[in-house]
């Protein structure tokens, strides 16, 4: 005796289909742990350009003074690996533009690597 009925097929994902969605996975886990701390020094970079807009003794300083107060400001906030030369100080009717423009790049595996941009700035004001 045949019943009419069929058994419903099985329907899923395939050994294959699993691996690749694994792969993406650990792709962009790999990815978020190269840029967290990345944006995490920025976020240290921002907060000492806040402080240093804040901070009275920076508007009496000349530039060169204070690339070393940012220097210093930085390796206390544990930002160590910084280049100086992407700092700008400019002059403006308002007081001093402290402008820091970098990038990073950071390889994720053979020659694929994540290029993260950033432009932070402060206004010193005038004394």
């Amino acid at each position: 005796m045949k019943s009419g009925k069929q058994l419903p097929r099985q329907e899923g994902m395939t050994m294959l289909s699993w691996l690749i969605v694994l792969a993406v996975v650990v792709f962009f886990i790999l990815v978020g742990i190269k840029m967290v701390p990345v944006y995490i020094e920025n976020y240290s970079i921002k907060q000492v350009l806040e402080n240093m807009e804040n901070d009275r003794s920076v508007r009496k300083m000349s530039p060169g003074e204070m690339r070393k107060s940012f220097m210093k400001r930085l390796k206390i906030n544990s930002v160590y690996t910084f280049d100086r030369d992407t700092i700008k100080i400019k002059k403006e009717k308002r007081g001093t533009r402290f402008t820091v423009d970098y990038e990073v790049r950071k390889p994720v595996a053979g020659n694929v690597a994540i290029v993260m941009d950033f432009e932070e700035s402060a206004l010193i004001q005038a004394r």
